[in-house]
C-alpha cells in the first residue's frame, strides 16, 4: 500500500472560515501546506464537485478530521464522508466540534468510541497536533514557537465563532419591517448594500469593496456572492467585477436608507475586528515576548505604516539594524524580523500588500486601528517599552 501522508479536514461549506484556520495553524507548526486537504461539503441540496479527488484523498490520508457543526450534522454528504473517516482503519480520527455542539448530539459509533476536541481548548489543540505530527513524522517546532502558534490559532478562532454566534443579523432582519420589503437575506449582501448606501453609488467595483473591507478590517464577507446575489434584485447587473445597480432598485434603497442603515451597521460591527484590539489583548495576556515587543517599539519610533521583506539585505532589515544600534541594543529584532512578520500577519496586525511574480510576499502594511493605535498619545505601554529598550 503507499504511504498515507495527507492531513484530511471536512468541514460543511459554512465553517470554511475555521477549516482554513485550523490549516493555517497546522502550517505555523511546521506542517506542509501540500499535507494537508481541505474538504468542503454542502448541504443536502447541494451537488459535490470533485467526487473522484475526495475518493483518492481518503485513500491518502493518515488523520482524518472532521469539524463537526449543527449544518454538518444536517448534511448527508457531510455525515457520509464521517462514515468513511469511521470505517478507515489505517487513519487516525480526530473529531471536532464547534459550540453549538454537545457529546449527546453526536449520535451512534462518535460518541461512543472516539474523543471530541474542542478548538478553544489547549490541552485539545496540543493532543490534535501531537497525533498529526506523529502520524505524519514532522519535526515539531521549538516550545516557543508552538506556544505562540497555539495562542495565535486559540485566539483567532474564538474570536471567529464568537462572531458567528452573535451575528443579529437575520433577527433584525425579520424584526424590521423595512427589510419585508427586500430580498436580501444574508450578511453578505447587507455589508455591500451597507457600502452601497453609505457611499450613495448606482455602481460599484469588487476591488473598491475589497479594498474597503480591508481597511475597516472587516473579515468573513464574501463579496462575490455578495454581488452575484445583488444582481439578482431589480435590473442590476454584475459584470467583469462591476456591480450596477438599477435607478429603480437604488432609489427605493435611498428612501429606506433611515430604516436599513442601523440594521446594516450593527451586521458590519459583527464582522468587525480592530486589529488595536487584538494587540491589546495578545499584551495584556502575555502573548507578546521581548523580542515582539521591541519589534513593536520599532515600528513606534520609526513611524512606518508598511514593512518589506524580500531576502537578507532588504532595506527594511537594514532599517532595523540601524535603529538597534542607534538604541544600543543587539540584533535580536532584526535577526528574528521574519518571525515578527509571521506572528503579527497571523493575528491580523498586518495583511499582505505587494508580492512577486512568484507569489511570494513583498509588503506589510499595518492594519490601520493597529498603527493608529500604538503612534497615539494615548498608547499605554510607551514607558514600558522605553525601559525595555534600556535593558536589552
Amino acid at each position: 500500500m503507499e504511504q498515507r501522508f495527507k492531513l484530511f479536514i471536512a468541514y460543511h461549506t459554512n465553517e470554511e472560515n475555521i477549516a482554513t484556520l485550523l490549516s493555517e495553524y497546522f502550517q505555523s507548526m511546521g506542517i506542509p501546506k501540500d499535507f494537508i486537504y481541505l474538504c468542503g461539503l454542502p448541504s443536502n441540496d447541494g451537488k459535490v464537485i470533485n467526487i473522484d479527488e475526495i475518493s483518492i484523498m481518503l485513500k491518502s490520508s493518515c488523520v482524518n478530521i472532521p469539524i463537526l457543526s449543527q449544518k454538518f450534522l444536517d448534511s448527508a454528504f457531510c455525515t457520509n464522508v464521517t462514515g468513511a473517516f469511521v470505517f478507515d482503519e489505517n487513519a487516525l480520527l480526530l473529531p471536532v466540534i464547534l459550540p453549538e455542539i454537545t457529546p449527546n448530539m453526536v449520535s451512534g459509533f462518535l460518541k461512543e468510541f472516539y474523543r471530541l476536541f474542542k478548538l478553544d481548548v489547549s490541552e485539545d489543540v496540543a493532543y490534535i497536533y501531537d497525533a498529526v505530527q506523529g502520524s505524519l513524522d514532522i519535526i515539531p517546532p521549538s516550545l516557543t514557537v508552538a506556544t505562540n502558534a497555539m495562542n495565535a490559532f486559540i485566539n483567532k478562532y474564538t474570536l471567529s465563532v464568537s462572531r458567528i454566534s452573535k451575528k443579529s443579523s437575520p433577527t433584525l432582519i425579520s424584526s424590521n419591517p423595512a427589510f419585508e420589503q427586500l430580498d436580501i437575506t444574508t450578511d453578505d449582501e447587507m455589508i455591500v448594500l451597507y457600502y452601497i448606501l453609505s457611499n450613495q453609488v448606482l455602481e460599484v467595483s469588487k476591488k473598491d469593496v475589497d479594498d474597503w473591507l480591508v481597511e475597516a478590517e472587516i473579515y468573513d464577507v464574501d463579496t462575490e456572492n455578495a454581488f452575484k446575489l445583488l444582481a439578482t434584485i431589480g435590473y442590476a447587473r454584475y459584470h467583469e467585477g462591476i456591480l450596477k445597480i438599477d435607478i429603480i432598485t437604488f432609489r427605493r434603497w435611498s428612501k429606506m436608507s433611515d430604516e436599513l442603515l442601523p440594521v446594516l451597521t450593527a451586521c458590519v460591527k459583527n464582522h468587525t475586528i480592530l486589529s488595536s484590539h487584538i494587540f491589546e489583548d495578545m499584551w495584556q495576556n502575555d502573548e507578546l515576548n521581548t523580542t515582539l515587543k521591541l519589534f513593536t517599539a520599532y515600528l513606534i519610533d520609526e513611524a512606518t505604516p508598511v514593512l518589506t521583506y524580500r531576502n537578507a539585505s532588504d532595506p527594511q532589515i537594514n532599517s532595523i539594524i540601524a535603529w538597534e544600534n542607534k538604541n544600543g541594543l543587539s540584533n535580536t529584532v532584526s535577526n528574528n524580523y521574519q518571525k515578527c512578520l509571521q506572528v503579527f500577519e497571523q493575528n491580523n496586525l498586518i495583511y499582505e500588500s505587494d508580492w512577486s511574480i512568484h507569489g511570494t510576499p513583498r509588503k506589510y502594511n499595518l492594519n490601520h486601528s493597529f498603527y493608529d493605535y500604538i503612534l497615539s498619545n494615548d498608547f499605554p505601554h510607551r514607558h514600558e517599552l522605553s525601559e525595555l529598550k534600556i535593558k536589552n
